[in-house]
């Protein structure tokens, strides 16, 4: 049977074969007529949250778009290992279009940093340098840069709640030059003004616990909740129910231990006060 959960691959596959439709010139229903199949079908495969019963299926969708070869090669290998939970990707592009993906759909995100600003939460400038700093290849920087801030503006003029917490280290020693730094701290103290919009801070005194030692996404929709655990050359994506549970323990206890969301906010403004006096 077609799987009804989204797998991190079958979302991939997902985005592959609407990249690969888009370029043909071809709408959803064109492409649901030449496969005999009906729209909504194509529209489910295409968010991932529809397998393949036949590869021959898949085969003649690829056909009818127009794949190349090595796309083909690549859809195939998604769809063979489509059912699998959890997944290791490789490569922050193929990683920032799968969880895109998810978040698209997503009621609530759950965005834990401790030590440094979550993804959406930052300024172009501060998102510069951690990717210079991490030897990035100046000429994918700019198309870099414009993914993360196409994300950015998503969560901010979307309607999905995001929650943030952030370890005290990411705020009170940047990884970025002081004035990227008061720039940075300013602007989440502006977006955490709106409404769907949620960022607290994790105090250094609390010491030691495993839940907080790694920074995490909890991502959740009607249909799925996934986590997703960004690592410096890759991302692993989980959706396997108990791997899920376990983070869903440490977001409660996260949130249990950081500061008030009024409180946080007031600290971040007086560090940023602090690090313009100080330069």
């Amino acid at each position: 049977m077609p799987s009804t959960r989204a797998t991190p691959r079958q979302v991939e596959l997902g985005v592959l074969l609407r990249r690969i439709r888009k370029r043909a010139g071809l709408t959803q229903p064109q492409v649901a007529e030449l496969v005999s199949r009906s729209h909504s079908h194509i529209s489910r495969r295409e968010r991932g949250e529809l397998g393949f019963e036949e590869q021959a299926e898949l085969e003649r969708t690829l056909t009818v778009s127009g794949a190349t070869s090595e796309e083909t090669s690549q859809a195939l290998r998604l769809c063979r290992d489509g059912t699998d939970p959890n997944w290791l990707i490789p490569g922050i592009a193929r990683d920032l279009a799968v969880v895109t993906e998810y978040e698209s759909v997503a009621n609530d995100i759950f965005a834990y940093q401790p030590s440094l600003i979550p993804g959406p939460l930052q300024i172009p400038e501060y998102t510069r340098v951690m990717m210079v700093d991490g030897d990035m290849p100046e000429a994918e920087i700019d198309s870099k840069l414009e993914l993360r801030a196409a994300r950015r503006r998503r969560h901010l003029d979307g309607t999905a709640r995001y929650e943030s917490v952030i370890g005290e280290q990411a705020i009170r020693y940047p990884a970025c030059p002081p004035d990227i730094a008061v720039r940075q701290l300013r602007d989440l103290c502006e977006i955490a003004e709106l409404s769907h919009i949620s960022i607290q801070l994790l105090p250094f005194r609390l010491g030691y616990h495993p839940a907080r030692e790694g920074g995490f996404d909890l991502i959740r929709s009607d249909s799925t909740t996934v986590v997703h655990v960004e690592q410096y050359r890759s991302s692993t994506t989980l959706t396997n129910t108990r791997d899920v549970k376990d983070y869903v323990e440490a977001a409660e206890r996260i949130r249990r231990d950081a500061m008030g969301a009024v409180a946080s906010v007031r600290a971040i403004a007086k560090i940023a006060d602090e690090l313009e006096r100080t330069g």
